[in-house]
């Protein structure tokens, strides 16, 4: 961690306080995508002997609702109009009051726009924002409402060092108010915990070299620049596979793309909500992207123990260690991210070697419960601080 530290004794999610704390964690939607997935797993795994945890989104519902319905954490969509809204803030404050909220966490930029001027309107309450990922520096004009907004936050978390430090120096948040905390999972190995063969069974792969991407459908992953890499791959291995996992807008487009390479050379999967069984039974995962903060499916792959491929760009090299579990290549550029690929799917020597140290380094810093006990001990911390 870097920036302020985290309170020194961070307690156990275990703790109990006298009354519950009524928590607020605002996301914009509850798609199916890394921002999401972490708010609902950390608002999950909190011990309601402590907080009580209540989502509100503005942007629409999505997968992870029936998440949060299994798990007992109430849902509140209040959608917001067009543009700023004012009218939008005074609607969720009011709904805080009613709720009884205390402490507001605000997951991304969009999110910390309604929320904080909501906490504020309720009562001055509290607020933790993580930002999870953006391209920076960010247009003059967001950049001023950006600073804005930062003086309206307790606490600032950024799941990636890289990021942190574009956060002080573009947009004004306070050094001593923003800490790194990385993004820590549950151990995807307990959803498929099998062999490679048991899983490529079950997909009904065969035995052809495989490379997953797992991501959604945008510009920012960049899936076309990595089915042009690809092609460079089939050339020099022509019975290796790539599948790619995800949904988005740009779907019909990569499926023209990969349709001009060989049949079954570039699958496209859709949504998945097996990717640990993906994960292993594939024998390397590629991240094409051109921007992330920390990539939860690059986290995931270490966790199944998979080598990986990944562009240096936002925290993934604060996740993969370069020639220790796994590959970083520059992003934008299709070359040396054909030849990296095609290096580790012709290796399984090397592969075996990234593939146990990738396992040892998710086990050492991205956990689910370290996460989970930080953002405690950073939840506690602020109802200390403000004596309420």
């Amino acid at each position: 961690m870097s920036g302020s530290p985290a309170p020194a004794a961070a307690p156990t999610v275990s703790q109990a306080d006298v009354s519950p704390v009524k928590l607020a964690v605002v996301v914009p939607d509850l798609r199916v995508g890394g921002l999401q997935a972490m708010a609902v797993r950390l608002a999950l795994a909190l011990d309601r002997r402590s907080f009580t945890p209540t989502l509100y989104t503005f942007d629409g519902g999505g997968p992870l609702e029936d998440d949060l319905a299994c798990g007992g954490v109430a849902h509140v969509h209040l959608p917001r109009g067009k543009g700023a809204d004012p009218g939008h803030a005074r609607t969720l404050a009011a709904r805080f009051v009613a709720d009884g909220i205390r402490l507001v966490h605000c997951h991304n930029i969009t999110a910390l726009f309604h929320g904080a001027r909501a906490a504020h309107r309720a009562g001055r309450l509290p607020v933790l924002y993580t930002e999870h990922d953006r391209d920076m520096p960010a247009p003059l004009r967001h950049r001023l409402l950006h600073r804005w907004l930062a003086r309206r936050v307790d606490h600032t978390v950024v799941v990636s060092e890289r990021l942190r430090e574009a956060l002080v120096r573009w947009e004004g948040f306070p050094e001593q108010r923003t800490t790194t905390l990385l993004n820590g999972i549950d151990d995807p190995r307990s959803a498929f915990p099998g062999p490679r063969q048991a899983a490529r069974a079950e997909l009904g792969w065969d035995d052809s070299p495989v490379a997953l991407a797992v991501g959604s459908l945008t510009p920012v992953k960049n899936h076309a620049g990595l089915i042009e890499a690809f092609a460079d791959v089939r050339r020099r291995l022509p019975r290796a596979r790539l599948a790619i996992a995800g949904i988005g807008e740009l779907r019909e487009e990569l499926q023209r793309r990969a349709s001009a390479l060989p049949p079954g050379a570039v699958t496209l999967l859709g949504e998945r909500r097996d990717v640990a069984r993906l994960l292993a039974a594939a024998d390397v995962f590629v991240l094409s992207s051109r921007s992330e903060g920390l990539s939860l499916s690059l986290v995931e792959a270490h966790a199944m123990g998979r080598s990986s491929l990944a562009t240096d760009v936002g925290g993934n090299g604060e996740v993969l260690q370069h020639g220790i579990t796994g590959l970083l290549v520059p992003a934008g550029d299709p070359a040396p991210l054909g030849d990296a690929l095609a290096t580790l799917l012709a290796d399984p020597g090397r592969r075996a070697l990234f593939e146990g140290a990738a396992r040892d380094r998710y086990l050492s810093a991205f956990t689910h419960e370290r996460m989970v006990a930080l953002y405690v001990g950073h939840y506690r911390a602020l109802m200390q601080s403000r004596a309420i």
